[in-house]
Formats: structure tokens, sequence, C-alpha cells
């Protein structure tokens, strides 16, 4: 799509309730954007859109001007990209309903770069089990060369993205909004997506700049998360989340939905172990994950890891996938205590496990 046009489909995309299926619609009958944003009313009329878009065009149109809209996004630093365009992500125009515009901020690239993605997904109120088995599940996905995707809400959605960030990965935040530093939901997060812009990462939407997240935003903003994902990871989730309507919308796309296990007496559970019983793979660690899209986490790890690992310390580290006393691992490993110790050390400081207090470690 050309500069002139993309102005166009810019400035339509800023009128309420005109979204992919309307532009569709009016390209087709007019030919282009250009000649349906001339196009009279009772020319619209007979296009076939619904009540609200006509209502839509009616009140908000005669205030825009498609030169000024367009110089807003040059202004904040925000890219256009039309489903015609090379660089739109081609697993997007795969899904239902596929956006026909999107906007970001950050590093374009990133969308057609070669590797896979992971949508993680689950509660804004999580349990202090559901913080820790993100930060262990997405380090180790980050760790073998994955693209995290999420959606910027508090909860698990922050911690999945700040985890990215920590372990110097690759995140896309999905909004329900518009992608301009005022207008994104919520705003204690705009700090973050600051974050994950300035790491190489990206903010996108398909909302036009100046559109506020709303609720009736967010169930169409999961369609992308999974749309850009490969496999989408529920941690912790109640009866009525949003993260399950992204689950369903993963199932319906031909994507893998990854679901962690937690307690029968935890609300915060409901979601994940109900996927679980309808056939979602149940998943304890990123290799669960790897296993399952045909990667090799082992290799990979090895490959991503910036330190090498020595035969001693990959020892230690495969006995850590629970926590162990250094006691038990002497015994294990048959190594002597100051040998052990010094491995510890080393894997500690290379970011492979973690002390979790009395002597005892875990991988993280």
């Amino acid at each position: 799509m050309d500069a002139m046009e993309l102005k166009f489909a810019n400035a339509f995309n800023a009128i309420p309730n005109i979204g992919g299926g309307s532009l569709r619609t009016l390209k087709k009958h007019f030919g282009n954007l250009a000649n349906a944003w001339q196009a009279s009313a009772s020319d619209l009329q007979a296009v076939g859109l619904n009540q609200p878009a006509l209502a839509g065009i009616a009140w908000k149109k005669p205030s825009l001007n498609p030169d000024r809209e367009i110089e807003k996004l040059f202004k904040e630093n925000i890219w256009l990209l039309n489903e015609e365009d090379k660089k739109f992500p081609a697993v997007l125009k795969e899904i239902p309903s596929p956006p026909f515009l999107i906007y970001g901020r950050g590093r374009m690239e990133l969308l057609t770069e070669k590797g896979m993605s992971v949508g993680v997904v689950g509660t804004r109120k999580p349990t202090s089990y559901g913080i820790e088995v993100v930060q262990k599940i997405v380090s180790g996905l980050v760790r073998a060369g994955l693209t995290i995707i999420s959606g910027l809400a508090t909860g698990i959605d922050s911690q999945a993205h700040e985890t990215t960030l920590a372990e110097k990965g690759k995140t896309v935040a999905v909004l329900g909004c518009g992608v301009d530093q005022s207008s994104i939901f919520p705003p204690e997060n705009r700090g973050l997506a600051r974050k994950i812009i300035e790491s190489g990462g990206i903010v996108l939407s398909e909302y036009s700049p100046g559109t506020p997240g709303v609720k009736e935003h967010f169930p169409q903003r999961n369609r992308i998360i999974s749309g850009l994902s490969r496999g989408v990871l529920v941690v912790e989730a109640r009866e009525r989340s949003g993260a399950l309507i992204t689950s369903r919308l993963a199932l319906d796309q031909n994507r893998e939905v990854f679901a962690v296990p937690g307690s029968i007496f935890s609300l915060a559970s409901f979601g994940p172990n109900q996927l679980i019983s309808q056939g979602a793979k149940l998943v304890t660690s990123a290799k669960d994950i790897l296993d399952e899209l045909g990667l090799d986490y082992t290799e990979l790890e090895g490959l991503n890891s910036s330190e090498p690992i020595d035969e001693k310390e990959w020892t230690v580290l495969q006995l850590l996938e629970e926590p162990l006393g250094v006691d038990a691992l002497v015994e294990k490993t048959g190594l002597n205590t100051s040998v052990l110790l010094s491995s510890l050390s080393m894997l500690e400081l290379k970011g492979k496990i973690k002390n979790m207090g009395g002597d005892t470690y875990q991988k993280i």
C-alpha cells in the first residue's frame, strides 16, 4: 500500500466502529481508500457497512484531517503497516478476522525475524506461585532464543515482559489501546512499555493513537497475541479470565495451548486446571514447551548461553530440576564438597540456578 493509501487508511481507522472488515469493504467497493474518503453519505450507504460504522463516519469524519492524523504518527515515532505490506507478519494473515492495520513503536524488524514466539497470559492478580512460575519458565524460553508475546496488563503479562527484559530477550506487547505513550493502558505500565521499546522489542496495536483501553478491545487484542505465537502458555487464570479467551482463540488459530497446573484450592488455578482437563499440554518447565515445539532445549541453551558450562556444572545443573541441598548433591554427584560449592557458585553467577535458602538450590 502506498503512502497516500496508508494515510487514508489511518484516518478511517481513527473513526469509531471502523475496523478491518469495514476498511476491506470500502477498499473493494471504491477501488481505494482515497476515493472512499471523498464519497458522499449516500454513496457510503450503498456500500453495505453496518449502522454503527456509518454513524461513526458521519460523526467523526468531518473533524478529521488525514494529513494531520498521519503527522501524529511521525511525532510519536509510530510506524504503521498494512496487510499488503511485505513487513506485515505473515502469521497474522492466517488468523480469522486478521487486522487490516497494525501500529507499532520499537524495532519493526522483530516481526519478521526468524525464530519462534510463545504467548504468555494469565491473571492480573497472580499469587507468588504464579509469579515464580513465570520467572522460571519464561527465563528458559528466552535463553532458548524464543520471543515472548504478551499483553502488558498487570500481573502475569507484566511479569512475562519484565522477566524477558531481565534475561535480555525479545518481547512484544500487544495492546487494546493506542500505542502512543499517553494512551497506554494501564498507565502504571507506561514505563515498562518504554523499556520494551528501548530494549529492541515492540509495543503493538491495531488501534489508532489516542484510542483508550476499553474492555471491548481486549478480547480483540487477544487474537493478535495468539496469532503472533506458535503456542500460548496460560499461568493462573480465574474462571472468567481473558486468558481463557486467548487460549480458545489459540485453538481456533491452530496454535498450541500450554497450561501450568495449580492447587485445586486456588481460584487462580481454575483456568489452567480446566484447560488441562480439556486437553491442553500440562507444562512445568520451559523444556516441556520446547519439546512440544520440536526444539532441543539442551542444544539451544548451550547455543544461547554467553558463558560455557563445564562438565561438572552440567552434572549439577541436571539434578536441580527440583530443590536439593548441598549434602544431597554431594551424594548424587560424587563430587567433594569444595568442588561442588565452586560449581554451584559458578552456576549461580551464570544465572542458571538460584539459592532457595538453607544451602538449597534449584534450576531457574
